[in-house]
Formats: C-alpha cells, sequence, structure tokens
C-alpha cells in the first residue's frame, strides 16, 4: 500500500524535523477529521498556538490514525542539517511513498526543492515519488508533523502522548 509523507520541523535547540507516513487510503478521512478540530476563525492548526486542552485533544485524535512519525534530529539548524534530514527522509520512504509534502518555508523554498529532487535520484526513485514544498493551510495534513515535532521537542508528557506512533530515525 502506498504512503503519503507529510514534514514539519522544529527549529529550536537544533533542527528536529517529523516524518508522518499516512497510508494513501486514510489520508481524505484523516484530513477531514483534522478539520474538525478547527476553532472559528482558524484557517490551520498550529500546535505552538494552541492550548494545551486543544494540544491534548489533538493529539488524541492523530493517536486513532493509523500512521507512524519519524523523527529526525540534528544539533544545528543550518542548510548542511536541513538538507541531511530531508535527504534521510527520502531515503526511508523511496520504496513505499508516492507523496512527500514538506511544509514550505520561504527562506529555504529553493534550496529544499534542489535537495529533494538530488535525494530522489540519489535513492532511485525520481519520477515515482512525487513531492511538493506547500503551506501548512493547503494539507491539513502537514499539522501532524507539526504537533509531533513540538511534543518530541517539549519532552515529558508531550513526548510520552507521540511516543507510540513515533520512531527516532538515523541521518
Amino acid at each position: 500500500m502506498p504512503v503519503h509523507v507529510f514534514v514539519d520541523e522544529t527549529k529550536s535547540r537544533g533542527l528536529l524535523m517529523a516524518a508522518a507516513r499516512c497510508q494513501a487510503d486514510d489520508v481524505a478521512v484523516n484530513r477531514k477529521a483534522l478539520r474538525g478540530l478547527l476553532l472559528p476563525g482558524q484557517e490551520r492548526l498550529h500546535f505552538n498556538h494552541e492550548r494545551d486542552p486543544q494540544r491534548r485533544k489533538i493529539v488524541r485524535l492523530i493517536s486513532e490514525f493509523r500512521l507512524t512519525v519519524d523523527i529526525y534530529q540534528a544539533d544545528r539548524d543550518n542548510a548542511v542539517s536541513r538538507h541531511r534530514c530531508l535527504a534521510a527522509i527520502v531515503r526511508d520512504n523511496a520504496a513505499t511513498a508516492e507523496r512527500l509534502v514538506v511544509e514550505r518555508d520561504e527562506s529555504t523554498f529553493e534550496k529544499d526543492g534542489k535537495a529533494l529532487n538530488a535525494a530522489t535520484y540519489r535513492f532511485g526513485c525520481h519520477g515515482q515519488l512525487r513531492w511538493e514544498l506547500l503551506m501548512p493551510k493547503e494539507d491539513p495534513l502537514l499539522w501532524v508533523p507539526d504537533a509531533v515535532a513540538w511534543c518530541w521537542r517539549r519532552g515529558g508528557e508531550w513526548r510520552r502522548l507521540v511516543r507510540p506512533f513515533s520512531e527516532v530515525r538515523d541521518l
């Protein structure tokens, strides 16, 4: 079964990228469920701006999804670390993913595109793995890695909540 991968990062204390792997058949239903958590006036969920009760509600919902979130960590938030993380995500998903969506960061947009293109060639999935750089309001499944990255970096209770469906991966 092909998967879609959704990637976001946190740049606090180094670089941490979270890559949520979702079965292609579950994408539409998971998007709908996430949109159902939007409060009036919200275009998207952004974990950093949510209150703790809403954060818990979001994590509870995500934990019900059939997905796994891979965690990639680097000591520094710089271009080399970012490209290593993106390459590792492509490497780990080259055989099963048909789509890779990375949250668009205007400051790294061009370099991210080049890094993803190079990685698809390097890992033999160019032409099979479609990748996109999208704004978070364009795909609700980008809210999943946003939430998990925040929880993982926060540690303690928050990390315990996401640990059952998260795994640290090597760069």
